[in-house]
């Protein structure tokens, strides 16, 4: 079943980091979960395919000085992570069954925690769980799809000789419905036909409204563009003829709070809410 953690943290001493801290947020992700199941950690970390996590940057209340962020300490931080499968929550889950829990170590600085939440809260609006039948039995049929990326968001787009892949910084829906189908077919037990689909998101949607814009994250050995903000699919009236279609739009971008869009998932890139 999807899942969205929500970890509230604190800095034991005040903290100086890079702007970017996905991939430190990843490597930490790692770290606890090699330490409640190594042998599950070390077939995560090898598998090349769909991955069934996504990994938030650290969001925390911070001065930015000379392209570095200081945190002070016992500052209230927050770091989302999300599941895709059961077998991967449970298993980073028992790191924090212990009485002490766990120090999450972020690039240089290490942090307390003070609450793992995986249920949806008033104050803690970004966790979450449902399942994936759910998904599907309570998709609707809207066709005004609103959409906001509160990480910068990407596509990697082969030059057209495919020799080298540059990233695709515009929001286009038929890449998006690409991405959370990926892994939604490689996930959830109850397949969509992705051809079908496609074709339907194809023919009838459009983006009918854009507030975005352009930015960078630095991964210290290369700088990833992506675009933030907000947007809304629209879905032609025609559409309405194709409701089984129409939904599994619907279902797909409900999914997108847990599978992220696009490029870079699992380093803090792509964090999308349905609004």
């Amino acid at each position: 079943m999807p899942i969205s953690t929500q970890i509230s943290l604190i800095p034991e001493t005040d903290v100086t980091l890079r702007p970017t801290m996905g991939h430190h947020a990843h490597a930490a992700f790692l770290a606890i979960l090699r330490e409640s199941d190594p042998e599950h950690a070390e077939t995560l970390h090898a598998q090349s395919a769909q991955k069934p996590f996504t990994v938030s940057p650290l969001v925390a209340k911070a001065t930015q000085r000379a392209k570095q962020l200081h945190i002070r300490a016992g500052t209230d931080c927050k770091l989302r992570y999300t599941f895709l499968d059961d077998s991967l929550f449970t298993a980073f889950g028992r790191a924090f069954l212990k009485v002490q829990l766990p120090a999450i170590r972020i690039g240089s600085a290490t942090f307390q925690v003070k609450q793992l939440v995986s249920h949806a809260t008033e104050s803690q609006d970004w966790s979450g769980n449902t399942t994936y039948a759910d998904l599907v039995q309570s998709a609707k049929t809207d066709t005004n799809i609103h959409l906001k990326f509160h990480s910068p968001t990407t596509f990697r787009t082969l030059t057209p000789r495919g020799q080298k892949s540059y990233n695709h910084t515009q929001v286009d829906p038929i890449r998006c419905y690409q991405s959370w189908i990926n892994k939604w077919n490689t996930f959830a037990p109850l397949q969509i036909d992705r051809d079908e689909l496609l074709n339907f998101v194809t023919e009838h949607a459009r983006v009918s409204r854009s507030d975005t814009h352009t930015q960078a994250l630095n991964f210290g050995r290369n700088t990833e563009i992506g675009w933030v903000g907000t947007c809304t699919f629209h879905f032609q009236q025609e559409s309405l003829l194709r409701e089984n279609l129409l939904r599994a739009a619907n279902c797909l971008a409900d999914f997108a709070f847990y599978c992220g869009t696009g490029y870079k998932t699992t380093m803090g890139m792509g964090q999308t809410k349905r609004k």
